[in-house]
């Protein structure tokens, strides 16, 4: 069998971009060898590129990744001959949600060539901005819950394992429709990958779902566990925060009903628990950009929910006194 090789840019090569990143180019495989491109912030890229990237994994083994490149911009990927050579095959985009627009801006480039753009980010309506300009057939949405800390530059803390999942935002039902099948194909091939490099991953026909799903447990979680500067263990120990977490899930899921998301019957605010269980550990990634006087992803979380249902003429008082909330903690310096 012939091996197959495999381009891959990551734009946002953070925490989560790198780990999946590093995982790709670190591939020993008959099936595929890959050239993996970071697109990230300054102290990081020269951090890779002098002595390339680590990642710690969740049982303490360090992996030392050498072959990988990273670039703070458009412009020093160009002027670096060797590697502008070439269409990406999966472009990744993982910068946080409110800086999508700069980003397709500024590598139009790089995804107007790229076979396909795959959405590594937090939150809902995502895809909607995106399709503005990239062709819908070319947009995948991934959604995982592996955790990831940028514990130095260079270095990436593999925080835990979980689910990823992998789906077309703009056609459902890929499995049953006839003449998709290269779109199916280059799903499996991607899944297939990251299979190879541990990170098990499953093709979902309705992936934007799942997204709501996972914002869900997100909305459960970060806003409160920043507004209280909480871990996320530590909210299940007041009563009156559970009964908050309870009640902004469950205006979002009267939200995604509204808008005839086909979610499962699932118990959501049960599942937020035990998410805040099983991470007790964790301060939230809203927290920590709070902490950094960094911009959150309120808008793309409870904000969104706040959106949508003015949209649709429903109050939820709940999600909006968070989204207010967190966006006045967002301008504080105190």
């Amino acid at each position: 069998m012939r091996q197959k090789h495999l381009k891959i840019g990551i734009i946002g090569a953070g925490s989560m971009g790198s780990l999946f990143g590093g995982y790709i180019a670190n591939l020993k495989s008959k099936q595929y060898s890959t050239n993996v491109c970071l697109f990230g912030r300054k102290n990081h890229v020269d951090a890779i590129n002098l002595k390339g990237l680590s990642i710690i994994s969740p049982s303490s083994q360090i992996l030392n990744i050498k072959n990988i490149r990273a670039f703070t911009d458009l412009k020093s990927y160009m002027n670096n001959n060797i590697n502008k050579n070439g269409i990406f095959d999966y472009m990744i985009l993982s910068t946080k949600a409110y800086d999508i627009k700069n980003a397709l801006s500024e590598y139009s480039d790089l995804l107007e060539n790229a076979e396909f753009l795959i959405l590594l980010q937090n939150g809902i309506g995502n895809e909607d901005i995106v399709k503005k300009s990239i062709s819908k057939s070319k947009i995948i949405r991934l959604v995982t819950s592996h955790g990831a800390v940028l514990a130095n530059p260079g270095k990436i803390k593999h925080t835990g394992k979980g689910f990823t999942k992998i789906g077309y935002p703009f056609k459902k039902n890929v499995f049953e429709t006839h003449g998709e099948k290269t779109s199916l194909l280059k799903l499996r091939e991607f899944k297939e990958l990251l299979d190879l490099v541990g990170i098990q991953t499953n093709i979902v026909s309705d992936i934007i779902a799942n997204c709501w799903e996972k914002t869900f447990i997100n909305i459960g979680i970060n806003a409160i566990g920043t507004l209280c500067r909480l871990k996320n263990g530590e909210l299940l120990e007041i009563q009156e925060i559970k009964f908050l977490m309870k009640e902004a899930i469950k205006e979002a899921i009267k939200v995604a009903n509204l808008k005839n998301i086909d979610i499962p019957n699932n118990d959501f605010v049960t599942s937020s628990y035990d998410v805040a269980l099983k991470t007790k550990n964790n301060i939230n990634s809203m927290l920590q950009d709070i902490i950094k006087g960094n911009k959150t992803e309120i808008d793309f979380l409870n904000g969104k929910i706040v959106q949508y249902a003015n949209e649709s003429g429903l109050e939820v008082p709940i999600n909006k006194i968070l989204t207010y909330l967190i966006k006045g903690l967002e301008k504080s310096k105190i």
